[in-house]
């Protein structure tokens, strides 16, 4: 049996793995680090533990302090030179985060072909895989939340709460819902565009993550998206 956690800046997703399929999943808010142990406190006994953590040292000591009743050790992720078919094109592979690298790895062991992986939570990033493996490199830009909230801290007369998308919105809060989620897309549609002139085809957008279902309708490439991506991800990485 094995847990996976993947723990970002707004939620803690994780999951128990039984080496073909999904048995049991799960989130918490990352704010609430310190009930982990609660919520882990009903699953079967993991034989391994594999985690993903971008949310900090105070995050990762809850982490270990839930996972004390098993005597199994943690094995932390961390992105590396190469893994699972992936190869790490970053200037310093060690600065890529481990959940864009967990992602990363999912994409290639589903696909094995060109593609662009977004992983669109409180912060978007978005990554070209190429056609043979490698990671070219990457965009982050804020998400939605941080979009609107960027605004709200930053003007005093526009109104961000609320609002949904229109093609031509007609008040302010639909405006900044339609203005940030379409700017998302743009940083995807450039991606895209960028690795489409270095392989010569079009290449598949994959979206995980919090507000991936309201991305993809914008997308005017072939799309997809796939829960959890992250821990898809871990799960390859542990079996390989």
């Amino acid at each position: 049996m094995i847990l996976a956690a993947d723990a970002g800046n707004t939620r803690i997703k994780w999951g128990l793995h039984d080496g073909g399929v999904w048995l049991e999943k799960g989130w918490s808010n990352t704010a609430d680090s310190a009930r982990l142990s609660d919520a882990w406190s009903g699953i079967s006994a993991p034989g391994q533990i594999v985690v993903s953590n971008v949310a900090g040292p105070a995050v990762r000591n809850q982490i270990e302090l839930a996972c004390k009743r098993w005597p199994v050790e943690i094995q932390w992720i961390k992105a590396t030179d190469c893994q699972c078919g992936v190869r790490n094109g970053y200037e310093n592979f060690s600065q890529l985060g481990s959940d864009r690298w967990a992602a990363l790895i999912a994409a290639r062991s589903m696909l094995h072909e060109a593609c662009i992986v977004a992983n669109v939570g409180t912060a978007m990033t978005v990554d070209a895989l190429s056609s043979d493996g490698v990671f070219m490199g990457g965009i982050i830009v804020p998400g939605l939340m941080a979009m609107r909230s960027a605004l709200a801290e930053s003007t005093a007369a526009i109104e961000v709460s609320g609002g949904s998308f229109k093609a031509f919105p007609g008040n302010t809060a639909d405006g900044v819902y339609t203005g940030a989620l379409s700017a998302m897309a743009g940083a995807v549609e450039r991606m895209a565009e960028e690795l489409h002139r270095a392989q010569g085809r079009l290449p598949l957008r994959v979206l995980s993550g919090g507000d991936a279902e309201s991305l993809l309708p914008l997308l005017s490439g072939n799309a997809m998206m796939v829960d959890n991506l992250v821990l898809e991800g871990l799960i390859r990485i542990v079996l390989a």
